[in-house]
């Protein structure tokens, strides 16, 4: 149960659209279980700007949203037969939020069933610009490094990309970032493909009930979550079988790695 102290409850009726001049597309590479170098895992994630904002999600989240979009004027017995294991699924629920003209980004995310937002300073990560140079994917880039959510940081932007953005909640830099990942090489985001392609997005915000909070108590949710996560999943009507606990309680020890520590 999530007190009103600390969180607002807004229904969500309507939606921004924003439309979108390029699309580029990051190869995330992470490692779920810090302590199994075996453990890597992949999945494309999206980048979508304008000259006013970006967007970062899940292309697999962008992908399902597209899906709902084309469904909602359907009839509803044709909804009703529609099988939703089947949609494209994620690891990263997500969706970042950069405007250009604010000072802060806002941050879509889910803990189970519920959506959260919350906001967070640009001027959080500093940068230091190097001169070290290197050429990834035909494009010459330069390195910089940076410390954010517990991690240390090593980036390749490019100003012949003269977009100052790049994954995730990094950007900043004089030019868009090509590559990053930690120096353990934990999370990996790289870029692979590039479109131009106008297209309208317009399913940011959740479609239903959105908690507005803060980044600290977001995240000290997600904790108790993971800490007390066979209860929640009881509190929702599901009859739990112990052989089913314990895998549950596995499965989490082996997601012990998330991006921000």
């Amino acid at each position: 149960m999530f007190f009103i102290i600390f969180l607002t409850s807004l229904s969500i009726q309507t939606q921004n659209k924003y439309v979108i001049q390029h699309t580029f597309t990051y190869r995330l590479t992470y490692q779920s279980d810090s302590t199994d170098v075996y453990a890597k895992q992949s999945e494309d994630m999206l980048l979508l700007t304008n000259d006013e904002v970006s967007i970062f999600l899940s292309e697999n989240t962008y992908l399902k949203d597209s899906i709902l979009l084309d469904i909602k004027n359907k009839p509803a017995a044709e909804i009703g037969m529609l099988d939703i294991s089947r949609f494209p699924k994620t690891q990263f629920h997500f969706k970042i939020l950069k405007e250009k003209k604010e000072d802060s980004i806002t941050v879509y995310d889910k803990i189970y069933t519920d959506n959260f937002e919350y906001k967070e300073q640009k001027n959080g990560m500093k940068w230091s610009i190097t001169t070290d140079t290197l050429s990834i994917n035909g494009l010459k880039c330069q390195k910089a490094t940076t410390y954010y959510g517990g991690r240390n940081y090593e980036a390749w932007f490019s100003n012949e990309i003269p977009i100052s953005d790049g994954p995730y909640k990094f950007s900043g830099l004089p030019g868009l970032i090509v590559k990053i990942s930690d120096l353990k090489n934990h999370y990996v985001f790289e870029l692979i493909a590039k479109s131009d392609m106008n297209l309208i997005y317009s399913n940011l915000k959740p479609g239903k009930d959105l908690f507005i909070t803060t980044k600290p108590i977001y995240f000290e949710k997600l904790k108790d979550y993971k800490k007390n996560i066979i209860e929640r999943i009881a509190q929702s009507g599901f009859t739990i079988k112990d052989d089913y606990k314990e895998g549950v309680k596995q499965k989490l020890k082996k997601r012990n790695n998330p991006i921000e520590l």
